[in-house]
């Protein structure tokens, strides 16, 4: 899939050419709301991109109804992955914005199924330990 920007109108948006059937793909579940379909670059066998059916940008840009029903799509297709597929574990990874390593602006969810030894590996990020007190003046910022 191709590098987007934000602001690309969505007539211009891949994922949304696959919602109005201008572009194919693999679908593995669709309802009133969400569109799953295979990835064309899979991590590992099964790989499962969840998207909501209306264009929206990204996580912050989505409704709280819409986020639910691409998270109870994601859920069912988890679920035909367990009975399915019988992966070892499960990924579900959301990228917001570039930084964040999105590369196609409509909201996706990747549904990845996971095997013990498989190539996919997840970034190995600083783990310092937070103090109580960080933590503490953390959750006050962010409303707790």
């Amino acid at each position: 899939m191709t590098d987007q920007p934000a602001d690309a109108p969505a007539n211009a948006c891949v994922f949304c050419a696959i919602v109005a059937g201008r572009a194919s793909a693999h679908v593995v579940d669709e309802d009133a709301d969400t569109l799953a379909f295979l990835d064309i670059a899979p991590f590992t066998p099964g790989h499962t991109l969840v998207i909501p059916k209306r264009h929206t940008d990204d996580f912050w840009s989505v409704d709280a109804g819409t986020a639910a029903a691409v998270m109870r799509t994601a859920h069912r297709v988890a679920d035909r992955m367990r009975v399915a597929l019988e992966p070892d574990g499960l990924n579900l990874l959301q990228a917001t914005r570039q930084v964040a390593f999105q590369t196609v602006f409509h909201l996706h969810v990747h549904v990845i199924p996971r095997w013990a030894g498989d190539t996919m590996s997840m970034p190995d990020w600083p783990k310092p330990a937070a103090t109580s007190d960080e933590l503490a003046a953390m959750a006050r910022r962010l409303g707790a």
